[in-house]
């Protein structure tokens, strides 16, 4: 339908098209085209934004207030240069030397601070290389900058995560971070406040593979003056499947005379989860399941049963029975 549409339009216009309409309108489209090209061989005044560029601060300093990141410049210039701007297609940009054994410096509030006149960036800029574009003014006209020493701190990195697994999967290890310690740089007093580094909240539900991933780190709102040394880190779950095992484990009493305790059943079944790829590596030997019996536990009915020893690889373990009743011979 849009295809017949399309045709009756084109049925419709050509017969209408003939060389006094096509002359008139290439007349019109160069006269437009002349137009814009006189108008912007004219010289226009107007307001533009121009970034701030903080350089040469020393190693061992920062600046400790906000300081102005951009400001506004009554800029005269012809109409190519203007748009030339406005299309972004030239970056402007004022650059400070932010070292305080250079700057002029004043008391405020009991604080000092260095002081850059903006006024004396006044002129054509430099960075436009052929197009030119001349500054009348600039607002705000005094750059105030604090400074402080400057501090560091490595802090641990930990993962904020909500984690779940699909039916018989999971993690044989805890997660592992990349780096698991990063770099604090800020104030000393705002460092000293802070003894880890979250990471963005992280959801991974119903796994049942391994994750590899970049994630970012949580930056503190009310610090704004602190610095990481990188804003993300490598986060790695090893995801395994997991299958169930079970031993018999004999049972190890711990008494002044134990030969004379006996214990009933004498030894105690355990179940846990296992990688599929450990199951053959698991055996009852990797175990050891020991009762106490001393003058607490004398007046009790029953033990309970607690695991010493087991495999690195098994989870989840279960002991059964949990306690045991017990005698004493004499």
């Amino acid at each position: 339908m849009s295809n017949s549409v399309a045709t009756r339009i084109l049925d419709y216009i050509q017969p209408r098209l003939n060389r006094r309409s096509v002359a008139f309108l290439l007349c019109l489209l160069l006269s437009g085209l002349f137009w814009v090209l006189t108008s912007l061989s004219k010289e226009y005044v107007d307001e533009v934004k121009i970034p701030i560029s903080y350089q040469n601060l020393p190693d061992d300093l920062l600046i400790a207030n906000q300081p102005t990141a951009v400001v506004k410049a009554k800029v005269k210039g012809f109409g190519f240069d203007l748009l030339w701007y406005w299309l972004q297609f030239e970056k402007l940009e004022i650059p400070v030397k932010a070292d305080p054994a250079e700057l002029p410096s004043i008391r405020k509030k009991g604080k000092e601070y260095h002081y850059i006149l903006t006024r004396d960036k006044y002129g054509r800029m430099e960075s436009i290389e052929n197009e030119q574009l001349e500054i009348l003014s600039i607002s705000p006209d005094t750059l105030f900058l604090k400074f402080t020493p400057k501090f560091t701190k490595l802090v641990p990195v930990k993962l904020n995560a909500d984690i779940s697994f699909a039916k018989q999967f999971g993690m044989v290890s805890d997660a592992v971070l990349v780096p698991d310690s990063i770099l604090l740089i800020g104030p000393k007093k705002d460092i000293d406040t802070i003894s880890f580094v979250l990471t963005e909240t992280q959801s991974w539900l119903g796994l049942n593979e391994s994750v590899t991933t970049e994630v970012a780190l949580k930056k503190f709102s009310a610090l704004s003056f602190v610095r990481f040394s990188q804003t993300n880190v490598q986060v790695e779950l090893n995801v395994v499947e997991f299958t169930e095992g079970s031993v018999m484990v004999p049972i190890r009493v711990e008494a002044d005379r134990p030969e004379m305790v006996k214990v009933f059943p004498s030894e105690v079944e355990v179940k846990y989860q296992v990688p599929l790829s450990s199951y053959d590596n698991v055996n009852a030997d990797q175990f050891l399941a020991t009762v106490i019996l001393n003058t607490k536990s004398l007046g009790s009915a029953s033990l309970p049963v607690t695991l010493e020893r087991k495999p690195a690889e098994v989870n989840q373990i279960r002991i059964i029975p949990p306690q045991v009743e017990f005698i004493i011979q004499k």
